[in-house]
């Protein structure tokens, strides 16, 4: 039997993370499971913002986050997996897909500048975006990402303005031209 596809994608925030994952789920038929809207919400379970909630909070999330992925990769059900995975963090809880689904690691890449730009720009047009993620106002080179690194394909996608490479060039990519518009 075929594996399901995992497309992981990743970067720092502000990178164009949900953006790119949302064109993804829309060209290539798949869900997106997004760690920040499992968050939104737990968040909305609770009426109490992200600051008022216990500090095991975003551990809790991210428990669930893992355990939808894993439901539905065991159920033979192909996923777009989107958040600012940490290879401290997360890399360890990625691998346990290695032998249960085609992985592929997408990394949104843009310049400092352009990601704290968009995500200050995020919060701005978002007045609700501090009560749900605790988001603050950061300074430039305050975000530490840091990629995860595992042993499955990796493409570096830069996300400035158009996607280079485009979506269609990472469909050819990832399913080697077995769907078909």
């Amino acid at each position: 039997m075929a594996e399901p596809y995992l497309l992981i994608v990743t970067g720092m925030p502000g990178a164009g993370k949900s953006t790119l994952a949302n064109e993804l789920a829309k060209k290539f038929f798949m869900p997106v499971i997004s760690r920040d809207q499992i968050k939104e919400g737990y968040v909305h379970t609770f009426g109490k913002s992200h600051a008022e909630l216990p500090p095991e909070t975003n551990k809790i999330v991210t428990d669930i986050f893992f355990k939808t992925l894993i439901g539905l990769i065991n159920n033979n059900v192909s996923v777009i997996a989107e958040a600012a995975f940490q290879h401290g963090v997360w890399s360890s809880m990625l691998e346990q897909f290695i032998k249960k689904a085609r992985i592929y690691l997408i990394i949104c890449k843009v310049e400092n500048k352009t990601a704290l730009d968009r995500f200050v720009r995020r919060r701005i047009d978002n007045k609700l975006r501090e009560y749900f993620h605790g988001d603050k106002v950061i300074e430039p080179g305050a975000v530490s990402y840091e990629e995860p690194r595992i042993n499955v394909p990796t493409v570096y996608i830069d996300t400035s303005n158009e996607y280079v490479p485009s979506v269609e060039e990472l469909q050819k990519i990832i399913f080697e031209h077995n769907i078909s518009d």
